[in-house]
C-alpha cells in the first residue's frame, strides 16, 4: 500500500484533490497535526536505530539537553 500526503495552505484545492480522489476509489484520510508529528517522529526514531538499549531516565536527560 502506497500514501500520499498533501499539504496546502489553500482548502478548497485540498478539498478538491479529495473528492477527486474518491471519484477516482482512492481512499482519502485527513491527517492531523499531531498525526503527521507522530509520523515524522517514528520516522527518526527508525533512522537513529543502534540495536543499543539504554535506560529511559538517560533518554529523557539526552532529550531535555538539546
Amino acid at each position: 500500500m502506497a500514501a500520499l500526503i498533501i499539504e496546502s495552505t489553500n482548502s478548497k484545492n485540498l478539498k478538491l484533490i479529495a473528492e477527486l480522489a474518491k471519484q477516482l476509489g482512492i481512499k482519502v484520510k485527513s491527517v492531523s497535526l499531531e498525526d503527521k508529528e507522530d509520523y515524522i517522529f517514528g520516522e527518526m526514531i527508525q533512522k537513529a536505530k543502534t540495536g543499543v538499549l539504554i535506560s529511559k531516565d538517560d533518554l529523557f536527560n539526552t532529550l531535555q539537553n538539546k
